[in-house]
């Protein structure tokens, strides 16, 4: 059986990465030994360097100190700093030899070389302590004003304990230091290369072995796995009625058979999926439509939205415009009697509830998914009252502009069904602009009068006037006619498509005549309420 043999091969392989895994564990170890080694003996000569750098420093500072009369701060200063970066040298010199010792490569006892360390190192420290006395007392001797004896003293002290023993002191140190760092260092590649010549050994003897037993594995499986990767083949390119024969008894056989039999079930699965797939597009389809659909209405209700925001900014003008004046005209005229503070405040608190319906209209946006205008409806609004106190209020915004207003309409009453507010709203975009665009001077007439089952009101002004091109366009929201905009730069062409829009809630229509430079006259039609179904209705 083919798995037998893949044992064998694989129990014998094992073996060489073991056996090889041992060899260059152990030859790792005494690499490390020896680069540990190595880095001790180069550290300890780093200290014995600076030790003897730094002793020199401090010999050459006291000299110079000594040699002089006068003691400066700076001398001082500098014979300070050279004795501290001394013991500094010496403290980790020290530190060096008891805490790093150098390993044997034959494991032989390390006691004796760090106390060889130590013993050398105490010795280095004791000779500096006597050199230090030495100086201190030439330093004695230089307070007490001896300065030639205290020169002699120096010299003969440098020249004996300096030079003739403290300098050959320090290079025997530095030399046998030397000599254990080559012999380490010269250790450490003897090791390295026969731990390269084991390695390469154990390599090949494993490169051999696993040639021999490679090729005669592949010999084996070579054409059961070609079966294998054709079948796998005809799978892939979509064939999944492929199916692979083998003659063989091994795994490779059962393998060809399970392989068969997932080649039947894909066969199967594939069909299903097709078959689920045409169901799924069919779905994505239609909730693809229905998301459009959905993204339009979202679409259109935000557009609504911000189209009545802007449209209530714009109309929130005029009434506040209008009480502004009432109450300024109020205030600049004589003592008036109280029916005519009366009248005034009257008309403030319609033109206040104008304004509290434009704000429950935004109260209402914030709350509702819909931005379309709420109405009150009344089935008997008397118009002729509506125009009348509604024209007054046109009376305050044109004595802002220097114009004249008149109303020309019957003494009885005139019936309609409709928002109150809503009208007046109508009424105030048209009476706005018509003061805004009129000439000083100018005078605006609105008149109110009966045709059949109709009701009409018209307002004529003397302004600007609207060019012919653009009559069919000023409903539009927006637009602004290029002779308005000339005139003036407020505005944002969102009142008269209002009007408009509250034209059609009540069923009623709006029209326009106008010559550029000569005036425009706004004519609103509106259903009748007759005698007979006023009394009907009530």
């Amino acid at each position: 059986m083919f798995r037998f043999r893949l044992a064998f091969v694989i129990f014998v392989s094992f073996g060489f990465v073991l056996f090889l895994g041992i060899a260059l564990y152990w030859s790792s170890n005494q690499v490390a030994l020896y680069v540990q080694r190595s880095q001790i003996a180069y550290e300890r000569l780093d200290h014995y360097e600076r030790l003897s750098q730094e002793a020199y420093r401090h010999f050459k500072q006291r000299m110079d100190r000594l040699m002089t009369t006068t003691t400066t701060p700076m001398a001082k200063a500098g014979v300070e700093l050279s004795g501290d970066g001394l013991y500094e040298a010496i403290q980790e010199l020290r530190k060096t030899a008891v805490t790093a010792s150098i390993p044997e490569a034959d494991n032989a006892p390390l006691q004796n070389n760090q106390l060889a360390e130590l013993e050398r190192v105490a010795h280095l420290s004791a000779f500096l302590d006597a050199i230090e006395y030495r100086f201190d007392e030439v330093e004695q001797l230089r307070q007490q004003r001896q300065y030639d004896v205290a020169v002699q003293v120096l010299t003969k002290f440098s020249k004996e304990e300096i030079d003739e023993k403290f300098q050959p002191l320090i290079d025997a140190a530095i030399n046998a230091e030397r000599e254990t760092a080559a012999k380490a260092k010269q250790e450490l590649e003897d090791w390295i290369a026969r731990s390269r010549w084991i390695a390469i050994l154990a390599s090949l003897t494993a490169a051999v072995f696993s040639l021999i037993s490679g090729l005669l594995l592949l010999r084996g499986i070579s054409k059961p796995i070609e079966a294998l990767m054709k079948g796998t083949t005809e799978i892939a390119s979509g064939h999944l009625d492929y199916r692979i024969a083998l003659d063989t008894r091994d795994e490779f056989a059962y393998l060809g058979s399970h392989f068969n039999q997932m080649a039947q079930e894909l066969q199967l699965q594939q069909d299903k999926l097709r078959e689920g797939r045409v169901v799924l597009e069919k779905r994505v389809v239609e909730r693809t439509f229905e998301l459009h659909r959905l993204n339009e209405e979202l679409s259109h209700m935000d557009n609504t939205r911000r189209e009545f925001l802007a449209d209530i900014s714009h109309e929130l003008r005029t009434p506040i415009t209008v009480i502004r004046g009432e109450a300024e005209v109020t205030l600049r005229g004589r003592n008036r009697d109280a029916e005519e503070y009366k009248d005034t405040l009257e008309r403030i608190v319609e033109l206040s509830m104008q304004l509290g319906k434009y704000v429950n209209d935004l109260l209402f946006l914030a709350r509702a998914e819909t931005s379309n205008l709420q109405f009150e409806w009344n089935e008997n609004l008397d118009l002729t009252e509506l125009l009348s106190s509604t024209v007054e209020n046109f009376q305050v915004m044109a004595e802002e502009n220097a114009v004249s207003v008149s109303l020309d309409a019957p003494a009885e009453p005139v019936w309609v069904r409709g928002d109150k507010q809503r009208l007046r709203q109508l009424l105030f975009i048209l009476g706005n602009n018509a003061c805004q665009y009129s000439k000083p001077g100018g005078h605006i007439t609105v008149a109110l009068w009966i045709d059949k089952n109709e009701v009409n009101f018209s307002l004529a002004d003397q302004g600007i006037g609207i060019p012919a091109e653009d009559l069919e366009r000023i409903f539009d929201r927006q637009f602004r006619s290029q002779n308005a905009q000339v005139s003036r730069e407020e505005g944002r062409g969102l009142g008269l498509p209002m009007a408009k829009s509250i034209m059609k809630a009540h069923g009623g229509r709006i029209a326009v005549t106008s010559i550029e430079n000569a005036g425009s006259t706004f004519t609103v039609t509106l259903p009748l309420i007759l005698e007979g179904q006023d009394e009907a209705d009530k």
